[in-house]
């Protein structure tokens, strides 16, 4: 038996479905991730389509369904009209919501999950021009975020053996295991971590404050183009080992040609 039920959520992603139907993924508050069905949504005159397919937080009018939900209607409760007349500022948003969409499993609610995607789009809303590199810097930090949300996040404080603080100079990054580890327990066990391997100081200061600070503060550090590329490669190795499905383009490469 259908039930009719309202949400607040963010469209994630599309795609066709069937001839003329669109198939929506969304991250609710309520409900977490979930799937619906928009009727006639590839027409050219559907109703429902500009909506959905904005950058935008809406209330949604959903029908449970025997197989899946459908969406019955759509308002606007809150738009992001500066992310659609940047291209870096729609390419951030789109991105995030792609690692959002992977990340997360149906029907898990995380209102963290959700204030967090919520806290992006308005920051980039919000934002003056930026260039690429500093993109690429924010889109990283949003993704490491997300990880430690989801379970995934690094531990960049105190050695992943003996638990002892992390002192300058004397530790080795293992992706695998989700942290850093100091120089004495690699030496005591090289077999167990024999793929650590060096990071800069700067790297791991800078991966903290990625991780930790609020993206109000993200446009104020100075990035070194030697730290920046050392700091992608730690986040990159962090989402190879650990994230749920690889995305099919880095997040350095996403925002490459920016």
């Amino acid at each position: 038996m259908s039930t009719l039920f309202e949400t607040t959520g963010i469209v994630l992603s599309w795609r066709p479905y069937r001839e003329a139907d669109r198939w929506y993924c969304v991250l609710t508050k309520d409900r977490g991730k979930i799937e619906c069905v928009a009727r006639g949504g590839q027409k050219p005159l559907a109703k429902l389509t500009p909506h959905l397919e904005s950058v935008a937080e809406n209330r949604l009018l959903m029908v449970s369904g025997v197989l899946y939900y459908t969406v019955a209607g759509v308002e606007r409760l809150r738009a992001f009209p500066q992310i659609y007349e940047d291209l870096t500022r729609w390419t951030l948003a789109h991105n995030a919501c792609s690692l959002v969409d992977l990340g997360m499993r149906p029907e898990e609610a995380d209102v963290y999950v959700y204030a967090l995607l919520e806290d992006w789009l308005v920051f980039l809303n919000e934002i003056p021009q930026i260039r690429s590199e500093r993109a690429g810097f924010l889109l990283a930090s949003f993704a490491l975020k997300f990880l430690r949300l989801i379970g995934f996040g690094p531990e960049l404080s105190v050695c992943l053996s003996c638990r002892g603080p992390i002192e300058a100079a004397s530790y080795r990054w293992h992706p695998l295991k989700g942290g850093v580890v100091c120089a004495g327990c690699v030496a005591k066990d090289q077999e167990q971590w024999f793929s650590a391997r060096m990071i800069q100081d700067d790297v791991l200061k800078i991966l903290r404050f990625a991780l930790y600070e609020p993206f109000s503060s993200q446009l104020r550090p100075h990035l070194p183009a030697e730290t920046l590329s050392g700091f992608h490669e730690i986040l990159e190795s962090l989402l190879v080992a650990h994230f749920p499905v690889i995305p099919a383009v880095s997040i350095r490469e996403a925002c490459k040609h920016l």
